[in-house]
């Protein structure tokens, strides 16, 4: 059975309102984000972005917040630290080969 064609109208402020039916089949929120994409062939997709996707980006915000304000470049960091711990192999594999 094919899916049924509901046609929506563009309000004069950009909104167009979603069928309740629709709402209903993909549990849709009141407030809630969807992410719009473009397709070929003239398509428009609303993606309903999750909760966990929202913490998520709340979550890496904090991330970039805190290395902006540590002025600190954590990839360097991260060479550093292992650079460290193969110096740290190395001097352990000398003192067992002796």
């Amino acid at each position: 059975m094919r899916n049924p064609v509901h046609v929506v109208r563009l309000s004069s402020k950009g909104q167009i309102i979603i069928p309740a039916s629709i709402r209903k089949s993909f549990s849709l929120r009141v407030g809630q984000p969807l992410v719009v994409r473009e397709r070929e062939g003239r398509e428009i997709v609303f993606i309903p972005l999750e909760k966990e996707a929202l913490d998520l980006d709340d979550l890496l915000e904090k991330a970039r917040d805190w290395v902006e304000g540590a002025g600190r470049d954590l990839v360097e960091d991260l060479h550093n630290r292992r650079r460290l711990e193969r110096e740290k192999e190395a001097l352990e594999r000398e003192r067992g080969s002796h």
